[in-house]
């Protein structure tokens, strides 16, 4: 199995550098690599507190607890790693981080010579992307890796499966997000924790802090509002006939890429909309396209509605957001892969559409029905949750404040 795991680490690198002279990000990917362990020499780094995140996405998950940790042991260097240059490009300068870098590529002897070099005194790996070589060698090492807000499924292909149990087999301990991922680890054989989402701790400091923002509030005027977060071409081709037709509604639509091809797209399919880095407050429109990073998890609490994107790709994206704001949501039929939905459609909090004419049915009964007692028990619900990351703290802090 080592062998074709060899084998595919230099099929995906050298597919990655053919692709990158054609595509900006994959050359980001390439570029951000090159002599990264050299460069280490110049970092004092040493006996960090190192947490790996794949993406943007999961380093938000931490982002709240990496503050936090910074703020009780100030002394302590913290080191954060990402894989893709989404979450690399957006977090480099990142305040409570000593050094931000990219993940060396999984060959072995890279692996090695940075933990060799940073000998972290322990690790926090984020929910999933699990690399072998890093990862057994850290165990030989001895050094506590612990994941966190871990998420496993049923179903797994034969090949990943063995794969994933060897990398599972380096952690210290697992921590997961809910009882179903702890069940499905437990038929691989693996004990876990359930420590709920940090995300819940991280956007409860976001509701509650205060936000203001000129042009945002000036744009909704306090008229109906509809947020689409996160959404896709895909997405485009549900919302685009009721954005059209429903003009007495404020939308305010936020890509989940917002590279310039993307708003440019979404600019000519809504000729009339303005973007926010543009946005002139003589000119009325009622489609407003957020052409900015950050914005999203902030904004939700201006929104009557959300519509959450990516269930008309491979996944709906995360939920987490609107609910701490206890909005009505729909989403796309594709869940499989996301736990959290699963979840919460389960429990009424969102609603599932499959094509343009459910999601108009959907878009006015939800805006026009009172929902008082679905927001009081999402409430409850998410206020449950939001200690997870003062239980994190609670179960490592003797590890982290150690030194060695």
């Amino acid at each position: 199995m080592k062998f074709i795991y060899t084998i595919f680490l230099y099929l995906y690198y050298y597919g990655i550098k053919l692709y990158s002279y054609t595509n900006k990000k994959a050359r980001l990917w390439i570029d951000g690599r090159e002599n990264i362990v050299e460069k280490l020499d110049t970092v004092s780094i040493k006996n960090c507190i190192w947490f790996h995140a794949s993406s943007l996405g999961e380093f938000e998950q931490v982002s709240y607890l990496i503050e936090k940790i910074k703020q009780e042991f100030p002394h302590k260097k913290i080191l954060v790693t990402f894989f893709s240059p989404s979450g690399y490009e957006l977090k480099k300068n990142f305040r409570y981080a000593d050094k931000v870098m990219y993940l060396p590529f999984d060959f072995k002897n890279s692996v090695s010579t940075l933990i060799r070099k940073i000998q972290p005194q322990v690790v926090f790996w984020v929910r999933y992307e699990f690399w072998l070589n890093t990862l057994e060698a850290l165990k030989e090492n001895n050094i506590p890796t612990i994941l966190l807000n871990g998420v496993f499924r049923k179903n797994n292909s034969v090949f990943y499966i063995h794969l994933l149990k060897r990398c599972l087999h380096c952690f210290t301990e697992i921590n997961v997000i809910n009882s179903t991922s702890q069940e499905n680890l437990k038929q691989l054989g693996f004990a876990s924790t359930v420590l709920y989402d940090t995300r819940f701790s991280r956007m409860n400091q976001v509701v509650q802090s205060p936000f203001e923002d000129e042009t945002i509030q000036h744009f909704v005027n306090c008229d109906k509002v509809v947020i689409c977060g996160s959404i896709w071409e895909n997405d485009d081709r549900i919302l685009n006939a009721s954005i059209k037709a429903n003009e007495d509604i404020n939308w305010i639509l936020v890509p989940h890429e917002v590279d310039q091809p993307r708003i440019q797209e979404l600019s000519s399919l809504f000729p009339n909309a303005q973007l926010y880095s543009q946005y002139d407050k003589s000119k009325k429109t009622n489609i407003l396209i957020i052409d900015c990073v950050g914005l999203l998890s902030r904004i939700y609490r201006f929104a009557d509605l959300a519509y959450v994107g990516g269930g008309f790709n491979k996944v709906v994206h995360s939920l987490v957001e609107p609910l701490a704001y206890s909005l009505p949501v729909i989403i796309g039929p594709n869940i499989d892969k996301s736990e959290e939905a699963k979840e919460l459609l389960g429990l009424g909090f969102v609603n599932r559409i499959y094509t343009q004419r459910e999601f108009d049915i959907e878009l006015k009964s939800m805006l026009s029905n009172d929902h008082s007692t679905s927001r009081n028990a999402k409430q409850v619900y998410f206020q449950e949750r939001i200690n997870s990351l003062d239980n994190l703290l609670k179960n490592y802090r003797a590890l982290l404040s150690s030194d060695q």
